[in-house]
């Protein structure tokens, strides 16, 4: 875990020589392993904001069917290297001002997961919840 928390935005400092960058990739990688608790669910969530910040989705793509239906599982290695990589790519795609603001959004969202469940959020709300059941197994 202390491997995790200061070696991913290490290594997102190191690339885009930003503090803004470095909390950036940190938060975006542990949002996506808080999300990776259901099939397909932190892969969904990936292939959303690559959309978004043009980031690679060869393997999202490729991954997500056998994620779905649980053939394979990301795990905290894969969501962990996905997110980093969704952050890093939001760095190139935003403004200074988009980078903090992306940041207190993930600041926000992963305090939110910790004290409560980001799971519980998306099963109580009827359009995040049939979105992540889309493609799963039931």
């Amino acid at each position: 875990g202390m491997l995790k928390l200061v070696g991913i935005p290490l290594v997102g400092l190191a690339a885009t020589r930003k503090a803004s960058g470095a909390l950036l990739v940190g938060l975006a990688a542990n949002f996506l392993n808080q999300l990776d608790t259901r099939p397909g669910r932190a892969l969904k969530a990936y292939l959303v904001g690559a959309l978004a910040t043009r980031a690679p989705v060869g393997s999202a793509v490729l991954l997500l069917p056998y994620d779905l239906r649980e053939k394979v599982m990301l795990g905290d290695a894969g969501s962990n290297a996905l997110g980093a990589m969704l952050g890093l790519s939001s760095v190139s795609r935003l403004t200074e001002r988009g980078r903090w603001f992306a940041i207190g959004a993930l600041a926000g969202l992963t305090l939110f997961g910790e004290r409560r469940s980001l799971g519980e959020l998306i099963e109580r709300t009827p359009v995040l919840r049939e979105l992540d059941a889309l493609g799963r197994e039931r």
